[in-house]
């Protein structure tokens, strides 16, 4: 069956904010509806900790959130975040994902719940990368292939259901370039339409602009991370 929606192309779609004015600015206002968007660093940077500020955002504004936790996500963090509101928390599905297959079929069901749960607000996956990172295939082909499947099927949500993607991704050490790239290459950055690095440098976190249709690239920010989530330096 063939899906095709006609689109208003005068009716202007609500950004998901983070509710944090720095991080808002760099990203003109939130999180865009209907595309996928990256967030990618070194560890301890603060992926985990913005996809939580997020899903709180999206939370307190009445929708639901679909999270795919492949980090280990803190719980008693998350609770942190979330002001301690545990009703809040009730419209969080989490999932922990233990493999590669478990990733692809997660999504999957995802998009069978937003057929169903039409008020999901935000999707997110902590990291998309993390077991395409420990594959030990050593057939590329098949790997390059298994990730375009799963950004397939993730835009194909984003699109259908109007709502933000969120994937973070971790980074390597190019060999040739000598220098930190985000794992994935062309295959994830053709993807996103939206790509923010976020980096720590003696104990200050930034989040850079890499990639935006309204945005300058460079534009950016400084920001710390607290009890109760993310906030702007000043």
């Amino acid at each position: 069956m063939i899906w095709m929606e006609k689109v208003d192309p005068t009716v202007k779609e609500e950004k998901l904010p983070s509710g944090v004015a720095c991080i808002d600015y760099v990203m003109s206002g939130g999180l865009e509806p209907g595309v996928m968007t990256e967030l990618y660093g070194e560890g301890g940077t603060g992926k985990s900790n913005m996809c939580m500020v997020f899903a709180v955002s999206a939370l307190s504004l009445g929708r639901s959130v679909i999270f795919l936790d492949t980090e280990g996500l803190s719980t008693e963090r998350l609770l942190q975040v979330s002001g301690g509101d545990t009703g809040l928390l009730r419209h969080l599905m989490l999932y922990r994902i233990t493999s590669l297959d478990d990733q692809e079929v997660a999504i999957m069901r995802s998009s069978k719940m937003m057929e169903r749960e039409r008020k999901v607000g935000l999707l997110i996956i902590d990291s998309f990368t993390e077991y395409f990172r420990l594959e030990k295939s050593s057939d590329t082909r098949e790997r390059v292939a298994a990730m375009q499947r799963h950004i397939s099927l993730l835009n194909s949500i984003a699109v259908r259901f109007r709502v933000p993607v969120l994937l973070t991704n971790q980074i390597y050490l190019d060999p040739e370039e000598q220098r930190l790239e985000p794992f994935g290459g062309y295959v994830i950055d053709h993807s996103m339409k939206a790509i923010f690095m976020l980096e720590k440098s003696d104990g200050v976190r930034r989040i850079v602009t890499v990639k935006h249709r309204s945005v300058e690239e460079g534009r950016s920010a400084q920001f710390r991370i607290t009890e109760s989530g993310i906030s702007c330096e000043v």
